[in-house]
């Protein structure tokens, strides 16, 4: 027994290791990326807000991307853009992982008392929109006992809230506002709050059957905001000064006219004299070639998908044996400590957990502020599985009948050699389909990874979806690609269960 815990204690040791190199790795790289561009201003935006920020053909583009690149330019920095859900876009800004955000992010009272923000670069307004010949909504006083849709995180659901006290009204946050215009559209919520920018370029560009509901219920002024530092003070300065000169040389309103047919970068613009945009009617129909053109860039993402959860999957191995054989070996403290472990991974969401990894603790730990998002997305995915695991394997070992050890021990194996040879080969033939489905689960969740910034499977269609509003094109064919390769592991399960079931 003291031998097998010695073998324990030093493969905990091993993967402390194996953990800390793979983190170190990864922040050593984006260290030595650093220091040869000494010059780097990173960007965090969703690539799903169009015309502003989205993704064409697996590209950033739109407003946003060419006033930093423009930016970028004439300061002589080298930009980069880290895309993430909008939800998770202030957890990146927060925790340092990026410089600054490029969202369309309104300046309001309670953000300017945490960042600071450059000059405004679009002057807006809060819009209602509507389905299509809904005349029945005109001003915000018609939302009364209405649901209506908005950005989860936006300004947009403060200003809603704010304004309809009293008005019972049914405030339902989304994701990004493409979202929020499907779901519009398919008539399950009645109206959208939104950037009035924003809704009239995507109605026009997309010929959505949507329009504006009378006048804006609010003004806005967009800029982008920076964490309360003497640095980055310093350099909004800068910023200012550069879109100050692209504002007096044209370059500005012509990036807006590019991008959004008028000019909003100044304030009493243009768009306040357009009260409604014209659209057509457009049938439902399946776009097939649209779908098979996504094939090929999707695929490329599958790459990030599989590493994810393979990976994930052998970390949540490693950790699920160590702490099953802790617990059925009742190792005092460390059991304790794996119980409260296990406790606190099942019972909490891994969406919590990747956000506090990789949002949370670099701000109590430093030293992590470096890690990337794919080394804490995989880190998050293992340490999620191994709760699990080590519950499926802690139940395998004790369905073998004890006598088993028993067995080994009076043939003059040690308990480690018994537990080799003996136990656990056969509690692992039990425990393979509660493995399979822990894999097929980690594959599923690892989705969950782009809002940390991770441009997976689902990611890249959602970003294609929001380009396109080809929603159904899009969503069914990720679907398709994850029954495949789901199914493709549950084959070789098959084959696995099979060979060892052979006695």
């Amino acid at each position: 027994m003291k031998r097998l815990k010695n073998n324990i204690f030093l493969t905990i040791i091993s993967f402390a290791l194996i953990a800390l190199s793979l983190v170190g790795c990864t922040s050593s790289k984006e260290i030595n990326q650093v220091s040869d561009n000494k010059k780097t201003i990173t960007i965090g935006t969703s690539g799903g807000y169009y015309p502003f920020t989205f993704s064409d053909n697996g590209k950033l583009s739109g407003f946003e991307i060419d006033v930093w690149n423009d930016i970028g330019k004439r300061l002589g920095y080298n930009v980069e853009f880290k895309t993430a859900s909008f939800s998770g876009l202030f957890g990146m800004l927060e925790s340092g992982k990026v410089d600054t955000l490029a969202n369309q992010i309104t300046i309001s009272d309670e953000r300017k008392e945490k960042y600071y923000f450059t000059e405004p670069t679009v002057y807006s307004g809060a819009q209602i929109i509507v389905k299509k010949g809904n005349d029945s909504i005109k001003s915000f006083d018609d939302l009364k006992n209405k649901t209506v849709g908005v950005d989860l995180g936006s300004n947009y659901e403060q200003i809603v809230r704010e304004k309809g006290k009293g008005k019972n009204i049914k405030v339902v946050t989304y994701q990004n506002t493409d979202a929020a215009f499907n779901e519009l559209l398919l008539g399950r919520i009645d109206a959208v709050v939104i950037d009035k920018v924003s809704a009239l370029a995507t109605i026009k560009e997309k010929d959505l059957a949507l329009q504006l509901a009378g006048n804006p219920i609010d003004k806005l002024e967009n800029a982008y905001p920076f964490r309360k530092t003497k640095e980055n003070k310093e350099f909004i300065e800068l910023v200012n000064s550069t879109l100050n000169d692209m504002q007096n040389d044209g370059t500005l309103k012509s990036i807006s006219d590019k991008w959004l047919g008028m000019n909003v970068t100044v304030p009493n613009n243009d768009e306040g004299n357009v009260t409604s945009v014209v659209s057509k009617d457009k049938a439902l129909s399946f776009d097939f070639m649209y779908s098979l053109k996504l094939i090929p860039m999707l695929i490329t993402a599958v790459k990030t998908t599989l590493s994810l959860s393979i990976f994930g999957m052998i970390i949540g191995l490693i950790i699920g044996i160590i702490l099953s054989l802790i617990r059925v070996y009742k190792i005092p403290v460390l059991k304790q400590i794996a119980e409260v472990y296990i406790s606190f991974l099942r019972g909490t969401p891994l969406l919590v957990q990747l956000f506090l990894l990789y949002f949370g603790i670099p701000q109590v730990i430093p030293a992590l502020k470096d890690m990337s998002a794919y080394t804490a997305a995989l880190v998050g995915l293992g340490i999620n599985a191994s709760a699990y695991i080590a519950e499926a394997l802690r139940a395998s070992i004790n369905a073998i009948n004890k006598g088993q050890m028993e067995a080994c021990l009076s043939v003059g194996m040690t308990p480690w050699q018994g537990l080799r040879r003996i136990i656990l080969p056969q509690a692992f033939r039990i425990a393979i389909p509660p493995l399979g489905n822990i894999f097929v689960n980690t594959i599923q969740s690892s989705s969950l990874a782009f809002t940390l910034g991770v441009a997976e499977l689902l990611a890249k269609a959602q970003m294609q979806a929001a380009a396109s509003y080809k929603f159904f094109e899009s969503y069914i064919i990720v679907a398709i690609m994850y029954w495949i390769i789901i199914e493709f592991f549950n084959y070789l399960q098959r084959i696995l269960e099979r060979k060892l079931s052979v006695y």
